[in-house]
C-alpha cells in the first residue's frame, strides 16, 4: 500500500473530506487529491502533522519517532505569549504557521493564526495584497466555526469573521454567522455588538441606540443601587451622566432613576438640617414621581425618547413588570416617613409637600 493510499484509508476512517484535511494542514485540496491517486508525495515537512491528523503513529506512515507534544506544545504557547509583550507580528505569524502544522486540527491554534493574519494585515498591508490575506483570515475562522467544539473559540473565530466580512462590505453574509452564536454560553450584548456591524442604514441605528441605552441603564443601575460609594457621589455622579445623556428632559422611564436621586440627595440635606435645600430636593423628586406614575399607570402606552442619542427609541409602558399596587408617588411619601427627616418634618414647607 502506498502512502497516498494510506493516506486516503485513514482520512475516510476519520471521517474527513479532502477538502477538511487540507484545511487542517494548510495546504490545497488538489494537493492532497495527486497524495491518494500517487501523483506526488506530501512534503517530508507534513508528515509528522499528518500522523497526528490522522490519529496514527508516524511510524505508520514513514516509521517516524513521535515527539514529546506536551513540551513542543506549551514551547510555541510560550513564544506566541511572548510577542504579546514585545508586539512582534511576524513573528507570532511564524509560530502559528509552525503550530497548525505541528498540531494539525488544533482548533485554538488554528484560530490564533487566523487572527494574526487578519491583524497583521490590517496593519502592515494594503491593496491586493491585504485583500487577498483578508480572504485567507476568513476561511481560517470559518474552518474553525465549522470544526470546533469549544464555544469560547467559536465565539472568538465568529468575532473576527464578521469583522473582515463587514469590512469587505459583506453584512448580510456577516449577520449569518451571528445567527452561529451558542446562546447559552455567550453574553447577550457581545452578539449585539457584532450584530450592529452587519445592519445598515435605521435599522443599524435604531440597534445601536438600544445597545447604548442598555449599557446606560446598566451603569445608572449599578451607580444607585450597588452601594459602591456614599450616596452623595454616586447621585452625582449617575444625575450627571442621565442629563448628559437625556439632555432635553424627556427622560421617559429614567424619570424613575430621577426620582430616587432627587429623592437621595433631600435626604442627604435633611441629616444635615438643611431644610430649604431637602425641600427644593423632595420637590424635584416628587415631579419626577408624577412623570413617572404618568407613563405606568395614568396613561400607560408607547412613548418615544428625543434625546439625539435615543432618538430612535420608543418604550412601551403596558409592558412594564410591576412587583406592587402602589405608585412611585405613594412609595416617595412612604419613604418620608424614614428617621432621616425627623429633622424638618415640622417645618410647614416639608408638611405641604404631599397635601392632595
Amino acid at each position: 500500500m502506498t502512502i497516498g493510499e494510506r493516506i486516503k484509508q485513514l482520512r475516510k476512517k476519520n471521517d474527513l473530506t479532502q477538502e477538511k484535511l487540507a484545511d487542517f494542514l494548510c495546504v490545497s485540496y488538489q494537493a492532497v487529491s495527486k497524495w491518494e491517486t500517487g501523483l506526488s508525495s506530501p512534503d517530508l515537512a507534513l508528515i509528522v502533522p499528518l500522523a497526528k491528523l490522522l490519529n496514527v503513529t508516524t511510524d505508520e506512515l514513514l516509521g517516524a519517532i513521535p515527539e514529546n507534544n506536551d513540551m513542543r506544545y506549551a514551547e510555541l504557547k510560550a513564544d506566541y505569549d511572548e510577542t504579546f509583550k514585545n508586539g512582534d507580528m511576524l513573528a507570532r505569524l511564524n509560530v502559528c504557521e509552525t503550530a497548525v502544522k505541528e498540531y494539525p486540527g488544533d482548533m485554538k491554534w488554528l484560530n490564533n493564526y487566523a487572527w494574526t493574519v487578519w491583524c497583521r494585515d490590517i496593519g502592515e498591508l494594503d491593496g491586493e495584497a491585504y485583500e487577498q490575506e483578508r480572504e485567507k483570515a476568513i476561511r481560517l475562522f470559518d474552518t474553525v466555526i465549522e470544526n470546533t467544539d469549544d464555544d469560547k473559540i467559536k465565539v472568538d473565530a465568529i468575532t473576527g469573521i464578521v469583522q473582515c466580512l463587514c469590512g469587505k462590505g459583506c453584512k448580510k453574509e456577516a449577520k449569518k454567522y451571528v445567527d452561529l452564536f451558542p446562546e447559552a454560553k455567550i453574553i447577550p450584548s457581545d452578539k449585539d455588538k457584532l450584530l450592529g456591524m452587519c445592519l445598515e442604514g435605521e435599522e443599524q441605528i435604531k440597534h445601536k441606540q438600544h445597545y447604548l441605552e442598555g449599557t446606560f441603564m446598566v451603569l445608572i443601575d449599578t451607580l444607585l443601587w450597588n452601594n459602591i460609594s456614599e450616596n452623595k457621589y454616586t447621585c452625582k455622579a449617575a444625575e450627571e451622566i442621565i442629563n448628559a445623556m437625556i439632555p432635553d428632559g424627556n427622560y421617559c422611564s429614567y424619570h424613575y432613576e430621577m426620582a430616587h436621586i432627587q429623592f437621595r440627595k433631600a435626604e442627604i440635606e435633611a441629616k444635615e438640617q438643611h431644610i430649604n435645600e431637602a425641600v427644593e430636593l423632595l420637590k424635584k423628586s416628587i415631579y419626577h414621581a408624577k412623570e413617572y406614575d404618568l407613563l405606568d399607570s395614568i396613561s400607560p402606552g408607547e412613548y418615544a425618547f428625543s434625546a439625539p442619542l435615543f432618538n430612535k427609541l420608543t418604550i412601551d409602558s403596558r409592558k412594564w413588570c410591576h412587583t406592587g399596587n402602589t405608585t412611585l408617588l405613594d412609595d416617595i411619601e412612604a419613604m418620608c416617613k424614614r428617621k432621616s427627616f425627623n429633622t424638618i418634618r415640622d417645618y410647614k414647607e416639608y408638611s405641604e409637600l404631599f397635601k392632595k
